[in-house]
Order: C-alpha cells, then structure tokens, then sequence
C-alpha cells in the first residue's frame, strides 16, 4: 500500500464529533490504512499507539504526528484530524511530486455552534495535508527540536503548515504546494479547536486577502444544509455508517 492515513487526536472534544469524523474516515479511506494516536485508548484504527499524558499543546500534537509518521512505512501520508469531516475525493489525490507539502484547499469551517458554513482563499491547512512520508517525517523532527530547544512555540517563526512560505522567519524546507478536491472537506470549528473561530470579517487581521473570496452559506456544496441545523447534521453522520454525500 502506498497510501497511509496519521489520525491524530488528544481524546478532548465533544464525542459526537469525534465519532462522526471517525466514521466518515472509514467511509472514505476505502482501503487505505489508519494509523491512529491518540491519548487515551481508541477502539478503531489499523495501526494504534497511545501517548499516555503528554499533554495537551503544540508540542504533544507535533510529537503525535511524528510518532504517527515513524509507524508506517507508505510512500504518501494524508493527515487527518479529529474534528474534520473528509470526503473521498480528498484521498483520490496522489502527489506529484515527493518534495513538497500538498495542501488541499477545498474546505469549508462550520461552526458547531451555529452550523454557519464558511468558505475562502486562505484555507490551507495541516488537516488536508498530503505528502510524501520522508520529508514529512525530517520536518516534524526539526521543528519538535526547535521548540524543545527554545520552550515554546511561535507560529510565526515555525507555522503549524509544513513548508516555506512568503515568511522569510517560517522555519521551512521545501515547497507548498496547494490542490482541490472535486468535493470539499468540512473543518468543524468548536470551543476546543487550536485556531480560533472567525466567521466575521473583522476577526481577520488579513481581511483584504480574503475578502474577495469570502463565502458565507448555509450549506456545504454537496454536504447539505447546517446552519441552523449543527446538531441535526451531525447526527445523519454519526448514526448511519453508510452514509456517503450525494452529489
């Protein structure tokens, strides 16, 4: 298999959501391997390994990515993350090349607490990385050093999102690259995301890149209508393990 899925999860978000992405992972992987960390025990993935109290923070999140990346031995890596909702087309992407970071920018946020769905220019996340096991692996082993060196951690300098950027401080070593899915993922922002929710122009320092671009909505393209709606919407995922979006 050339294809491996790192999920990663520090076990401390709303189970609803929890579960809901993990069965829509398992709609959508078809045959592609999950190696799950987490922090607390999970009943699903291929491959699982528990990081018994590291913590919560940057830090204990890039030491379960690496520590997820060391587990397999596939040639393309595709992050997942807990709280994000993946369509199959996402996986369908194969990298074409090995020495950059590929980020799918076919994603929407919704907010759990309203269902209000947003989408624009600047959605290039770690949750839709996909990228080739070595240099993800010779990434994140720098940058845990770096922080292990310094104590703490700056998304200025170091960045959540592998790779150089605009930024001549980002800590970075080869190229981003971007894709898009023929079909979004869904990215839910809660009261435990790292990143905060901003759902209002004036919660973006960088609003005059994005404004042209900015989509708010009330459905999902494919997904079907959330707002106003969350906890409704999540159910039809939780509930039914057959359930596959209709588009």
């Amino acid at each position: 298999m050339n294809k491996s899925i790192v999920y990663y999860t520090h076990n401390k978000c709303d189970p609803t959501i929890l579960d809901s992405c993990r069965r829509q992972i398992d709609i959508a992987r078809g045959d592609i391997p999950v190696v799950a960390v987490s922090q607390h025990f999970l009943h699903w993935g291929d491959t699982r390994i528990v990081m018994w109290g590291i913590g919560e923070g940057d830090l204990s999140m890039f030491r379960q990515q690496l520590a997820g990346l060391e587990a397999t031995d596939a040639k393309w890596i595709y992050f997942c993350e807990h709280d994000v909702l993946y369509h199959p087309s996402h996986f369908d992407f194969v990298p074409p090349t090995d020495n950059v970071y590929w980020f799918n920018e076919n994603c929407w946020a919704v907010d759990a607490a309203t269902g209000q769905a947003l989408h624009h220019c600047r959605m290039r996340m770690t949750s839709g990385l996909v990228a080739g096991r070595d240099i993800l692996i010779e990434h994140y082993k720098k940058k845990i050093a770096w922080v292990t060196e310094r104590g703490k951690f700056s998304r200025q300098i170091v960045g959540y999102e592998p790779g150089k950027r605009a930024s001549r401080k980002r800590l970075g070593d080869y190229a981003q690259g971007a894709f898009s899915s023929p079909w979004p993922n869904i990215d839910i922002k809660h009261d435990g995301n790292i990143t905060l929710r901003r759902f209002a122009p004036t919660d973006w320092r960088n609003w005059n890149t994005i404004k042209a671009s900015w989509r708010l909505a009330d459905e999902v393209p494919g997904w079907g209508r959330c707002k106003g709606r969350f906890n409704e919407f999540l159910e039809e995922v939780a509930n039914d393990s057959r359930l596959l979006p209709v588009f």
